[in-house]
C-alpha cells in the first residue's frame, strides 16, 4: 500500500509539472525582439565627390577631381544593380617648353601645354548589399575633353594655335557604400578611363563622395 501511494505521489507530481511551467509562463512578461531593419538601396541619388586622379604612361600627369553624379538604385534581396552618370573637372596638365636652333635662321623658342579641363562616366553598377554596406563594380562608357595650345617664336615672329577635342571610350570601377542615418551614404570608388590610342593614355582615378537618396524609406525591410 505505502508503495502504492508513493507511485501515486509521483505520477501526480510528474502531471503537475506542465501545469505549473505553462501557469509560470502565463505570469512571466513576454518580450519580442525587434527585428532589425536592412537598409533598402532603392531609389533615385544625387550627390557630389572629390579625389585625386592621374595618367598613365612614362610621362604622366595628375591633379584634383571633383564634380557630381546622379543615378538610380534597385534592390532584389542582397543584390543592387544600378545606373549612375557622373561629370567632373580636373586639374591635370601638361606642359613643355624647347629651344631649337635652325641653321641659317637662328634660335627659336617653342611652348605648348595640354590639360585635361572634363571627364564623364555613364555605367551600370552592380553590387552586393550587407548590414549597411554596398560594396559594388561598374562598366560603361567614358568621354574626356582636352584642350591644347602653344606657340613658337623666331627671329621677333611669334605663331600660336589651340586644339580642343572630346575623346570617348570606356570605365571600369569598383567602390564601396556606407549607409549613414536617414536618406545619406558615403563612398570610396576608383574609375580606370581607357580612350585608345587616340588619347594615348589611361586616366585613373580615387575618389571619395556623398549620396543622398529619397523618394523611399531606407530602413524599410
Amino acid at each position: 500500500m505505502n508503495k502504492f501511494l508513493t507511485v501515486a505521489w509521483v505520477a501526480a507530481a510528474l502531471a503537475a509539472t506542465p501545469v505549473a511551467a505553462q501557469a509560470a509562463d502565463a505570469e512571466r512578461p513576454y518580450y519580442r525582439t525587434p527585428m532589425t531593419a536592412i537598409y533598402n538601396w532603392t531609389g533615385f541619388y544625387v550627390g557630389g565627390n572629390v579625389g585625386f586622379g592621374w595618367t598613365g604612361g612614362d610621362n604622366g600627369q595628375s591633379g584634383i577631381v571633383g564634380g557630381g553624379q546622379v543615378g538610380f538604385n534597385y534592390q532584389v534581396g542582397q543584390w543592387v544593380l544600378g545606373v549612375e552618370g557622373d561629370i567632373a573637372a580636373t586639374s591635370i596638365k601638361e606642359s613643355a617648353s624647347v629651344t631649337f636652333f635652325v641653321p641659317g635662321g637662328g634660335v627659336g623658342f617653342a611652348h605648348g601645354e595640354a590639360s585635361l579641363d572634363w571627364i564623364s562616366t555613364f555605367a551600370a553598377r552592380f553590387g552586393w548589399t550587407f548590414d549597411r554596406w554596398l560594396v559594388y563594380g561598374k562598366l560603361g562608357g567614358a568621354w574626356a575633353h582636352a584642350h591644347a595650345d602653344g606657340f613658337a617664336s623666331m627671329n621677333g615672329m611669334t605663331v600660336s594655335g589651340w586644339a580642343d577635342k572630346t575623346f570617348s571610350g570606356w570605365m571600369l570601377g569598383v567602390g564601396t557604400e556606407y549607409a549613414l542615418r536617414d536618406n545619406w551614404s558615403v563612398k570610396v570608388e576608383y574609375n580606370m578611363l581607357d580612350f585608345g590610342n587616340d588619347f594615348g593614355v589611361k586616366v585613373h582615378v580615387i575618389k571619395g563622395g556623398v549620396n543622398y537618396r529619397f523618394g523611399f524609406d531606407p530602413g524599410r525591410y
